[in-house]
């Protein structure tokens, strides 16, 4: 016969076990556009890699990885020289769409005005891209570059904003709790949102700033009781190497 003490102590295993997040995988590498990670991937998850956006799976639940660009207008900056390196190697187009595509807290909460005064040197020379004249798109570069100083560094809401709009289609959402982590030596943000009207349809991200750029973390399908213990297991596990991937 088992002993008393033997009995609740396997009982209390078991319950342990019931109550635990789901077990670890494989641990996973991937460059997330200009962030390299490492994370763990929830045993029976799969993982699909789409270079800017890694998304992690279990059935119809979903869990997102995501760059979300430049944080500040200095990294603005950083990606404009980017884009015009590419322009020197001869690849045209793709500095062209880097251009394009660009984004960051400062230019989507700027007034209409500044983003016209900002892009105006390089839509006067590029409204036509592909008859543009190379003699002037170096000064077209140049002039964005230095065009980013006008911006003023996201505050805090901005980016909690920002990364809500972005990652999460956060409109009609408000905050509801946020709070600090420091993950492998990063400082992370971890905010939960819910709507605005019927305070359901709760949801959880999480983001960084590495090297000027952001990457989030967001639960981007599935009910929130069941994506906490997998987000909170692969945000635990995250770590984000030193410096840009790209």
């Amino acid at each position: 016969m088992w002993r008393r003490t033997e009995v609740l102590l396997v009982l209390a295993l078991a319950l342990a076990g019931g109550c635990a997040g789901p077990r670890a995988g494989h641990v996973r590498a991937a460059d997330v556009g200009h962030h390299h990670v490492r994370f763990v991937l929830p045993k029976g998850w799969e993982h699909l890699d789409h270079g800017h956006e890694q998304q992690l799976r279990l059935s119809e639940a979903q869990l997102t990885l995501v760059d979300l660009g430049p944080a500040a207008p200095d990294a603005m900056a950083n990606e404009l020289e980017r884009a015009r390196a590419l322009w020197l190697a001869g690849r045209r187009l793709d500095a062209f769409e880097r251009v394009r595509t660009l984004r960051s807290p400062a230019l989507r909460y700027a007034s209409h005005e500044q983003r016209l005064e900002f892009w105006r040197p390089w839509t006067d020379v590029t409204y036509a891209p592909s008859a543009a004249d190379s003699a002037a798109i170096g000064p077209a570069f140049a002039a964005l570059i230095r065009g980013t100083q006008a911006f003023a560094p996201p505050t805090p809401n901005e980016l909690y904003q920002y990364v809500a709009d972005l990652a999460l289609n956060g409109r009609g959402r408000e905050i509801t709790a946020r709070e600090r982590r420091t993950i492998h030596g990063l400082d992370w943000v971890v905010f939960d949102l819910w709507d605005r009207l019927s305070h359901g349809d709760r949801t959880r991200v999480a983001f960084t700033v590495d090297d000027g750029y952001l990457l989030a973390l967001t639960m981007e399908r599935g009910l929130f009781e069941q994506l906490e213990p997998a987000f909170e297991s692969v945000l635990a596990s995250l770590e984000v190497a030193p410096g840009p991937a790209h």
